[in-house]
Formats: structure tokens, C-alpha cells, sequence
């Protein structure tokens, strides 16, 4: 997910106003909140945390939680129906607030509170809020307990912002002057559901990531079985990074510059036959058997007896995400959602049980299935109370493939009308990027920022060219249909050399 290094990342001033500025302490004592009466809330602790004191759970070390500031930590356990438990944790800086709230979504299929993002979120100055999605652990509970199904949906994450809110109210006296979420894969469902269900929740939205929670483990069981047809079929992992460097020397150049991106996938045009190989099975070549493999994943989930497109299909560049999905394993979440959500039966494996791509699609796509596919795209009353939707989504998410923020964004727009989207929905496409991936380059929620206080869509954004690990210069994003075309002169790292344009 996008993070901010810095708070400053891409605007620090836009004419005289200046974003994420220093605003407010605390109020109150920390520890006064823990008597803090919300409805349907049990506050079970809340004490100051001194900078650099944090510790996280057992066995999460993650990089965010060093040189944390002073923050007053809240948790609460949240119960809207009988058979509610959803766990939450509420970081407000103790100095230094600049004044915004913005929300963090579980990952995966739910079950923790999201720690490292809110650690990231908190250090950039905000006051940051995170839930479990109302359960720990697997989703066994979904064979018993339908409320909990509803809180993983989208209850916990707009319980979670309206206590949050009310939280950061009694411990600053004022409540946030604007609130933000930057969500991605089921952080991303969180997201869709608040501008389509609850448009007051947030002021500014961005997305990656795009969730359709049924179709895209469809997606995921079908790259497994992709590779699992029979024992020849398998493609070794390691032959994934051999298949990628082969489409970055047929497609790389194609928008003229050659840097490990392509800006366009849709343009190249890869037959795996040209790697088949012309004697005995190597390293450096796919077996007939494997060719077609390939092929079958490139093609995306279809339908056996109709030919009915299920999911979107993978773009050239993505290779090197194959492997968490056409592995010796299937991807976990896909049969995660396969044991507790179409087959109600905790054994369930695709080695042993084959996913059916016809029968039981429809079979994962029960009427309490389909709460967890955040695609409705009537966002009007978000867009009316002059909301901002940014979606930016990797040429290369091999997990949620990036066809479905198109189709998502295309819908939002026709839906919507296209004098509105103008002002308030963009898409920007990311080559090279994969799932969530965070290299430093874009700082999503500065430019929301910027774009809400100054009425002003983003016609481009410019961010850092990060290659390595290092910065190396800039680059450009442009707004779809637009792609960043190179003017043929001077660093191809210097965004001032492209310019937005339509294909």
C-alpha cells in the first residue's frame, strides 16, 4: 500500500495553502477516555504511549513501528447486533494532529487490525483508526454466524468511523476538519462500500487494488488449476522471472523508452510458444505442456460450457506475481474462501475437490456471498456531497487484476455521468506496479488533499522514480485513458521529458 516516507511527498504548498500542517494537542488526559460511553462501545483501555515505547504484539516487527511519536492508544470492542465482536484501536498523536482522520482497512480476509499502516498513518501525523473486520483468525465463522459476515463486509469499517470520530472529538475538542482512506485489496472493499453505503464517512477516497471479493478468488483458484491439469503442467517458479524478462524484451520498448515497465500492456502482444522449448525441458525454456499452462493463465477464468468471461485476465509484466497465485499451493485467502464460503466445509481443497468454473461460481455467489463485492458503481450521493474518488491501480497486480478497476471505473462514470466524474472520480494506471505494492513513488492521500481544498482534479501527478530501493528521479501518472509518452529527449527519469496523451 502507499505510504507517506514524508508528509510533504508531492505538495507541500500549493498557492497558500499548506497540507497536513501541524494544528491541534491534546485536549484531555489520554486516560480519560477509557469512561468515554458511545453506543453499542465497551472502551477497554486507553493510556499514552511515550514516543518510541510501542510494542507490537508478538511476532509482528514490521519496519513502521520504529521511531513511533507520543500517541494516546484506545481500544474498544464494538457490538451493533447481539452477535457483533469487532475489535478496534483508535491512535491519536499526542502532539502535532494535523487536524485529519484517516481510516485503515483489515487485509486479506479480515481478522486483524491493521498495526503497520496505522504505525505508518499515526508518523505522518494523523489520527488513525483500525478494525479486525469483527473476528479473529480464519473465516470458519461464516458457516454459523451471518452477522459477522455483514461486520466483515462493511459494519465494522463504518462502526470504526463513526467511534473514531467521536473519540478524536472528546480527546482534541474539535472533530477532523477532513477524513481520508487510501485502501487496498479488502482495504479497498472498505473503501467502495463507504462511498456507495455510507457517503458521509469520508471526504476523499483512494483506491487500489479493486475488490470483487467473488470473482477475484475465482481468479486465483484458476491460476492454480492453470498449472495443476496434470504433474507436466506445473511451471516451476523460478521460471516465472525467466517468462518476464522475455515480455520486457518484446513489450518494453514499445512506448519508446526501455525501463522495466510497460506503460501500456494492453499493446503487447506475447505468444509463450516463443519459449517453448526446442529440445530437452531448461531453465531457460517452457515444455509444450507449460506453454499451454501459461496460456490458460493469460487468458483469465472463463466459464467451460459457455465461454463467459469470469474474471479479467492477467497483463503482460504481471509474471512475477504468477507464483503467488500458481504455486505448488493454492493462494490461501482463494481457499479460505472456498472452504467457508461456497462449500461450507472446512476440508475442502481444490488437489482433492476441484473447483468447478461453471457450477460452482454460481455456488460462491449466494445472496450473503455477494455482500462482500463492494461493485456497486452509483456513488452519487458521495459525488453530491463533493466527494473525491482516486483510483490508482498497478499494471502488474497479478492478485486483483487491474481490468476490474477499469471496468469499475467505466461503470462509475456512465453510471454517475461523465460532467461529474470530470470533477470528482479519476483513475490513474501504474506501470510496473504490483499488489499494494508501496515503492515510495506517490503519495495518494497528499494529492487528495490537494484536490479537495482546491477544487482542482488531478490532470497529471508527478512522483518519484524509485528503482532499486533509490531515488533516481521523477515520474508522471496520467489519468485514463491518457498514458505518459515520452517526448524523445533528455533523462528518460525526468517527468518533465513525457507528457500526457491519448493512445
Amino acid at each position: 500500500m502507499i505510504t507517506r516516507k514524508s508528509t510533504f511527498t508531492l505538495f507541500a504548498v500549493v498557492g497558500a495553502i499548506t497540507f497536513f500542517s501541524p494544528i491541534a494537542t491534546a485536549a484531555v488526559p489520554c486516560e480519560t477516555l477509557v469512561s468515554l460511553s458511545l453506543p453499542n462501545t465497551t472502551i477497554t483501555s486507553a493510556a499514552a504511549v511515550a514516543a518510541g515505547a510501542y510494542r507490537a504484539p508478538a511476532g509482528n516487527q514490521d519496519a513502521a513501528f520504529r521511531n513511533m511519536p507520543a500517541f494516546c492508544r484506545i481500544t474498544a470492542t464494538l457490538k451493533p447486533s447481539s452477535d457483533s465482536d469487532i475489535k478496534l484501536e483508535v491512535w491519536l498523536p499526542i502532539q502535532g494532529w494535523n487536524g485529519y482522520f484517516e481510516g485503515r482497512g483489515t487485509g486479506g480476509m479480515g481478522g486483524t487490525i491493521p498495526l503497520p499502516a496505522m504505525a505508518t498513518t499515526l508518523k505522518a501525523g494523523f489520527a488513525t483508526a483500525g478494525t479486525d473486520g469483527g473476528h479473529t483468525g480464519d473465516s470458519s465463522y461464516a458457516l454459523t454466524h451471518p452477522e459477522k459476515v455483514i461486520d466483515f463486509a462493511y459494519r465494522a469499517a463504518h462502526e470504526m468511523n463513526v467511534k473514531a470520530k467521536a473519540i478524536i472529538a472528546a480527546y482534541y475538542e474539535q472533530g477532523p476538519k477532513l477524513s481520508f482512506i487510501n485502501g487496498c485489496g479488502t482495504g479497498a472493499q472498505i473503501a467502495q462500500y463507504a462511498i456507495q453505503r455510507y457517503p458521509g464517512d469520508y471526504d476523499a477516497v483512494a483506491i487500489t487494488g479493486q475488490s470483487h471479493m467473488s470473482r477475484h478468488r475465482v481468479w486465483q483458484l484458476w491460476a492454480w488449476d492453470a498449472v495443476h491439469k496434470e504433474e507436466a503442467s506445473f511451471i516451476p517458479p523460478e521460471k516465472f522471472e525467466m517468462v518476464h524478462n522475455a515480455v520486457m524484451n518484446a513489450c518494453d520498448a514499445l512506448d519508446g523508452v526501455r525501463n522495466r515497465e510497460i506503460e501500456d500492456p494492453r499493446l503487447c502482444k506475447f505468444d509463450p510458444a516463443v519459449l517453448q522449448c526446442r529440445g530437452a525441458d531448461g531453465a531457460s525454456c517452457l515444455t509444450r505442456q507449460q506453454v499451454e499452462s501459461l496460456r490458460r493463465i493469460y487468458a483469465g477464468p472463463s466459464n467451460p460450457r459457455t465461454g463467459e468471461q469470469l474474471y479479467f485476465p492477467p497483463m503482460p509484466g504481471s509474471e512475477l506475481t504468477f507464483a503467488a497465485t500458481a504455486g505448488q499451493e493454492p493462494f490461501n485467502y482463494a481457499v479460505e474462501w472456498g472452504k467457508y464460503f461456497v462449500f461450507d466445509d472446512p476440508a475442502w481443497h481444490p488437489r482433492t475437490r476441484p473447483f468447478n468454473f461453471d457450477s460452482d461460481v454460481a455456488l460462491g455467489e449466494t445472496p450473503e456471498n455477494l455482500l462482500l463485492n463492494a461493485n456497486n458503481p452509483d456513488i452519487r450521493e458521495f459525488v453530491n456531497r463533493g466527494g473525491k474518488l482516486l483510483f490508482y491501480e498497478g499494471w502488474s497486480d497479478g492478485t486483483t487484476i487491474p481490468g476490474i478497476s477499469i471496468d469499475y471505473y467505466n461503470r462509475v462514470v456512465q453510471t454517475i455521468g461523465a460532467e461529474k466524474a470530470r470533477d470528482a472520480v479519476r483513475l490513474f494506471m501504474v506501470p510496473g506496479m504490483t499488489h499494494c505494492e508501496d515503492r515510495g513513488e506517490f503519495n495518494m492521500v497528499s494529492e487528495l488533499d490537494r484536490w479537495v481544498q482546491t477544487k482542482q482534479a488531478p490532470d497529471k501527478i508527478i512522483g518519484k522514480r524509485v528503482r532499486d530501493g533509490k531515488e533516481v528521479g521523477t515520474r508522471l501518472l496520467c489519468p485514463f485513458p491518457q498514458v505518459a509518452t515520452y517526448d524523445g529527449s533528455g533523462s528518460t527519469d525526468d517527468a518533465a521529458n513525457y507528457a500526457c496523451k491519448t493512445p
